[in-house]
C-alpha cells in the first residue's frame, strides 16, 4: 500500500503542480457555494484548504491530516485567516461532529487507504444530509508521477465504491491529464 512520505513535502506545492492543478481554479470547478463548512480530508500543507476560505467566506474550513508535522506547516501558512482550522485525525476516525459538513474534499488520498469502505463510511458520518463528497484521485494509467498503478482506483471503481456506502454519483469534472474529479452526494 502506497503512503505519502513526509520527506516528499515539496511535491505538495511546487510550480508544476500549480500549473497542472491550480488550487483556486480546481476548487471552483466543483461549484462549492458559501453555504456550509468545508472539510479538507488529508489536507497536507493546506494546498486546497487555504484557498477554500475564499469560497466559503462566511463558514468554516477545516483541514485534517494524520501527520502532525504536516499540519504545523499548514497552520503556519494559514496564519491570520480567521475561518480556518487544522485538526490532527486518525485514519478512520475524524475529529468532526456527525452531520456537520456540507462539503468533504479529498485529493489523492483514497488510494492510500487500506479499508476504503470504512473510510468512506466515516466521510458519510460527518456529511450533512444532502452534503457533497468531492474527490480528486489519480487516473488508473501508467504515468511518470503518482503512486504505482496497482494502488490506483479507476474512476468507475471509485464511483461504485462510493455508491455502495450511500454516496450517490452526481457528476465528474475535468481536473488534469493525470487526475479525475468526482462529485457525490449524501442522500
Amino acid at each position: 500500500m502506497h503512503k505519502f512520505n513526509i520527506k516528499s513535502i515539496e511535491k505538495l506545492d511546487n510550480p508544476e503542480r500549480r500549473r497542472i492543478m491550480p488550487p483556486e481554479e480546481t476548487l471552483a470547478k466543483f461549484n462549492i457555494k458559501d453555504d456550509g463548512t468545508l472539510l479538507d480530508i488529508g489536507c497536507g500543507i493546506g494546498y486546497f484548504t487555504i484557498p477554500a476560505v475564499n469560497l466559503v467566506k462566511n463558514h468554516k474550513v477545516i483541514g485534517i491530516d494524520i501527520v502532525r508535522e504536516i499540519l504545523e506547516v499548514a497552520e503556519e501558512r494559514a496564519k491570520g485567516i480567521s475561518n480556518i482550522e487544522f485538526r490532527q485525525s486518525e485514519e478512520y476516525s475524524f475529529p468532526v461532529e456527525n452531520n456537520s459538513i456540507k462539503y468533504s474534499f479529498i485529493c489523492n488520498v483514497i488510494h492510500e487507504i487500506e479499508d476504503k469502505e470504512m473510510y468512506l463510511n466515516e466521510i458519510e458520518r460527518v456529511l450533512l444530509e444532502g452534503g457533497y463528497l468531492l474527490i480528486i484521485d489519480w487516473d488508473k494509467k501508467e504515468m511518470p508521477v503518482g503512486p504505482p498503478i496497482n494502488d490506483r482506483i479507476s474512476k468507475n471503481e471509485m464511483i461504485e465504491l462510493c455508491n455502495s456506502t450511500g454516496l450517490k454519483f452526481i457528476g465528474d469534472i475535468d481536473v488534469s491529464s493525470n487526475n479525475y474529479g468526482l462529485i457525490l452526494k449524501k442522500v
